[in-house]
């Protein structure tokens, strides 16, 4: 029953850990008949092996080791634990080296593969090292197989699995004429029954060994075409610009193409009947339109570093969509027409003219990112830098403070459309612009949560956020508030706001009132507590009538002599709203109370510091 417990640990470490509980606990973990090492380095895992004994039957024995602190990688070391992995003859092994280790200096690393005979799956990433199959003896019972780096020999290794049914190879850092004959290989072992379910390619520049050119890739390309594996990964980097044919893949399900500077200009004839996930990072397919057509099993699209100046896509059959441009490239126009999408993420980089045209009602998560070539200004003062739709699913609050943290998703609560802004003050060199307009080539109307970050730059915003609240969209929508001022200020000639300046027109701006009927929450962040600051605090309060929630944190650039008179400002005003808890911090954290607000303009403190989250 012990042992049960601490299979259900699902970690060595932690299993062994039970030891300090009793005697009865010391050393069961030794006798687990899974075993799993994660983030863990080598030498530890060695020494925890060697107090494992062989009669032991291990069904599973799972390795990730965990990178040093230099970021180095003992070669020697991973290959005498791989070695002592082998001696305790699990029917599962999982051995996954760190991520992008940097291999000590001297001779290259060779990992010769271990006979491992009662072994049944093997899943081995050795990143950039060398590999090669057993020298002798066999892998008997061997029947699915993934494994990643630099593979010297693959039919050699072939050879020596008689009973492979499925394989997962991933060639990295690999000799192009050594890696064009090891396809060969497995287009003719495909060709015999063996399933390529997963056929990855990498020449990561960062390596510096080596690199292909035009031609080459294209004779890479087809070879892995004839293979036509379930899923296929292709990484590259070009120097220069490299215009390419598109082959066919059958029978593969997913693509991912890294290949910058990579640009498709002919697509083959047939179609890609089985592709259902297609992604395309720094390259580019000229007529993405047709490569849709051609793949009518397509359920998720990712652009990312496209060049493509018009976007069109239709699709009966995508679910997710992903399109990120390249900033350099300036987009104008984007249609849309995806009857059954869930998942829209777009990240745009254009004009003011930019046609957006977008049809999916269906769609229920949106991340829609704005960018401006130009510099758009909004009523006439105020230059807009950003606009951002997000779908949020964990937007609440914790210890009085909205947060966005995943990790503290409730599963309860609906998702939140966030609607967030990036805005500045004047620019003289600005367009002005109809923001409704804007506001209407937004996907999702029926947002909630409002984010605006405002860079004032001295001047008065009261004005201005009167304006853009009063927007109907905006008005009509918003149910939490977010105001964040920047949090670093320096008063220079060219930030001073003269007594002439129309940032606070117009002046009777205090005295207007809109309604916000479905506004509860505000936060305001890097208060800085001028005059005009506190104007709109007062101003929001009787503009909101369901609000019940007001946090404010105050700048840490802000005078002690200064903090206390702010504060008791903004609690004596929330006293003629009685429905509103107001919270004010200091940017350390420290929440300050009424009475203390009051001491603290006298340098008092009547309270412990409390540290809010």
């Amino acid at each position: 029953m012990l042992l049960q417990v601490l299979v259900r640990l699902h970690c060595a470490r932690a299993a062994a850990r039970t030891g300090l509980l009793s005697r009865r606990w010391r050393g069961l973990w030794a006798r687990l008949p899974g075993l799993t090492f994660r983030d863990i380095p080598a030498g530890e895992v060695k020494s925890a092996l060697a107090h494992v004994a062989r009669r032991t039957a291990v069904s599973l024995l799972e390795i990730r080791l965990m990178a040093s602190t230099d970021g180095k990688l003992d070669g020697a070391c991973a290959k005498s634990l791989l070695r002592t992995a082998a001696r305790l003859s699990p029917k599962e092994i999982v051995f996954v080296l760190p991520q992008r280790p940097m291999i000590k200096r001297g001779r290259g690393v060779t990992m010769v593969l271990p006979c491992f005979y009662r072994a049944t799956s093997i899943e081995l990433d050795m990143r950039f090292l060398h590999v090669m199959s057993p020298p002798a003896g066999q892998l008997p019972v061997l029947e699915m197989l993934s494994i990643s780096g630099n593979i010297v020999d693959v039919g050699g290794l072939l050879n020596r699995c008689p009973r492979l049914r499925v394989l997962r190879i991933t060639f990295r850092g690999v000799d192009p004429t050594s890696l064009e004959a090891a396809l060969n290989t497995l287009e003719t072992a495909a060709a015999l029954g063996l399933a390529v379910c997963g056929l990855g390619i990498e020449f990561e520049e960062f390596t510096r060994r080596v690199s292909v050119d035009g031609t080459r890739f294209a004779s890479l390309l087809l070879a892995a075409a004839r293979i036509s594996p379930q899923e296929l990964l292709f990484t590259n980097s070009f120097r220069r610009l490299v215009d390419a044919d598109l082959v066919c893949f059958h029978r593969t399900t997913s693509i991912e193409l890294n290949l910058h500077k990579i640009r498709f200009t002919q697509l083959p004839a047939s179609e890609f009947s089985m592709l259902e996930r297609l992604t395309l990072n720094g390259c580019t397919i000229t007529d993405l339109v047709t490569m849709i057509i051609r793949s009518p099993r397509l359920r998720m699209l990712k652009v990312h570093s496209g060049s493509i100046e018009d976007v069109k896509v239709h699709s009966v059959s995508l679910e997710e969509l992903e399109l990120d441009f390249d900033r350099n490239m300036e987009c104008r126009s984007i249609h849309i027409v995806t009857p059954i999408l869930k998942q829209l993420k777009l990240k745009v980089h254009g004009g003011t003219d930019l046609r957006v045209f977008i049809s999916a009602s269906m769609v229920e998560k949106v991340s829609w990112c704005r960018t401006y070539t130009s510099l758009p200004l909004i009523f006439g003062f105020w230059w807009l830098q950003s606009l951002r739709l997000e779908t949020i699913e964990s937007y609440k609050h914790k210890d009085g403070v909205l947060i966005n943290d995943e990790a503290a998703i409730c599963s309860q609560l609906p998702c939140a459309q966030v609607l967030s802004m990036e805005i500045s003050s004047y620019n003289p060199v600005g367009v002005v612009v109809d923001f409704a307009h804007e506001m209407e080539k937004i996907l999702v109307a029926n947002f909630s949560v409002f984010e605006l970050h405002l860079n004032a730059k001295g001047h008065a915003f009261g004005a201005f956020l009167l304006g853009l609240l009063g927007m109907h969209r905006i008005r009509t929508n918003t149910q939490k508030l977010k105001v964040v001022l920047p949090g670093w200020f320096q008063m220079t000639q060219a930030s001073q706001c003269l007594g002439d300046c129309p940032c606070d027109d117009p002046k009777d701006w205090r005295s207007q009132s809109i309604s916000l009927t479905l506004l509860e929450e505000v936060e305001i962040i890097n208060l800085r507590g001028g005059d005009h600051e506190i104007d709109f605090v007062t101003s929001i309060l009787g503009w909101a009538p369901m609000l019940t929630r007001m946090i404010i944190k105050l700048v840490y650039e802000v005078e002690q002599s200064e903090i206390g008179g702010c504060a008791t400002a903004i609690y004596n005003t929330c006293l003629g709203y009685p429905s509103v808890n107001c919270s004010i911090y200091l940017s350390s954290g420290k929440k300050l109370s009424g009475p203390q607000a009051q001491a603290e303009s006298y340098g008092l403190c009547l309270l412990p510091e409390k540290e809010c989250s």
